[in-house]
């Protein structure tokens, strides 16, 4: 699945923008949300500057991991937004670090690491 979680990207004056949809099959709860590493031609976007937009409700990303009881669906496209390192970039790329609740291994947790680029 990870072709597909770029939707779209655009960069706007000093901030980035992607619509990303989720590398899993099921929905999740927010507080599965355990990573984004995000590039612009191969400069980090800086994670402090990375907000994590779904169902109309913006959250910085150390906001995700106590929200249990709000969720992202399958269907539903997350909007990442972020300072952009480099002007006029010609591509991206992004790694979503999910944690899967309800499937547990011997290491804990099952956590698990999607990218794409474009």
């Amino acid at each position: 699945m990870p072709e597909t979680i770029i939707e779209s990207y655009s960069v706007t004056g000093s901030r980035a923008r992607m619509s990303v949809r989720m590398p899993w099959y099921r929905a999740l709860p927010l507080s599965s949300v355990a990573d984004v590493r995000w590039f612009l031609d191969g400069e980090p976007v800086p994670r402090e500057s990375i907000t994590w937009t779904v169902d109309g409700t913006t959250y910085a990303l150390d906001e995700l991991p106590p929200k249990h009881d709000e969720w992202w669906y399958v269907l539903d496209s997350a909007v990442i937004e972020g300072d952009a390192p480099v002007e006029n970039p010609t591509g991206t790329a992004v790694t979503i670090a999910l944690y899967i609740p309800y499937i547990t291994t011997d290491h804990g947790v099952l956590l698990i690491e999607e990218s794409d680029s474009r």
